[in-house]
């Protein structure tokens, strides 16, 4: 995992793939991940090096992925490598209740965030930059590690 930050791209009116400000890491597929899917480490690995490598769906009900890292940028079967949104603007998979300027956090379905509230557990890793749409919503990752 190497992120360089050399180039400041400061072209406006470009879409939101465009590099402005997102850092894209690649990991190993653990389980099959859907794109725009909140992933997380998968600390079940045995050798310690691996469990920063692979990832999982994040699921605020599983103990074992609730290490939030970023956004699937698209789909990976078991074994494959996916590019995921660790920092900036990219879309993720929401419960379908997410509102413009919300605090995000993992949800209890695996792969998707949801508002934030005071009485979760987990941080919030995520700001909404829109109200979410066909359980859709454009956010800023916050950067984990």
């Amino acid at each position: 995992m190497a992120t360089q930050n050399i180039i400041q791209y400061l072209e406006t009116g470009v879409g939101i793939e465009a590099m402005n400000r997102r850092q894209v890491e690649t990991f190993i597929a653990s389980e099959a991940i859907a794109d725009k899917e909140a992933v997380a480490f998968d600390i079940t690995k045995t050798a310690d090096g691996d469990k920063m490598i692979h990832v999982v769906k994040g699921d605020a009900n599983d103990a074992e992925h609730t290490a939030f890292v970023g956004v699937a940028l698209g789909a990976a079967a078991i074994g494959e490598t996916v590019d995921v949104c660790i920092a900036g603007l990219c879309q993720v998979k929401t419960d379908g209740s997410v509102t413009k300027g919300s605090a995000l956090s993992l949800f209890t379905t695996a792969g998707e965030l949801k508002n934030y509230a005071n009485s979760d557990v987990l941080p919030p890793v995520a700001y909404a930059c829109a109200d979410d749409s066909a359980d859709v919503a454009t956010v800023i990752v916050i950067k984990q590690f």
